[in-house]
């Protein structure tokens, strides 16, 4: 079989901590709520502001003067 790649083995870690969480969830000792109110608030004005749009992460190139 041949080596894994970068990706793959990024994947397969990435699922080992997902199921240690679940596992966690499962036995107890992990607890997932949701923000309340006061908590959003309080973070969000931490977080930069999103690019608006759907391709805000996206940069065209310049268009050369011909």
């Amino acid at each position: 079989m041949p080596p894994k790649t970068q990706r793959e083995r990024e994947a397969e870690q990435r699922q080992m901590k997902l199921d240690r969480m679940q596992e966690q969830v499962d036995d107890g000792s992990l607890v997932i709520r949701k923000m309340t109110d006061e908590e959003r608030a309080r973070f969000e004005s931490k977080r930069p502001p999103r690019p608006a749009g759907a391709n805000g992460k996206r940069r065209g190139r310049a268009s050369r003067a011909a």
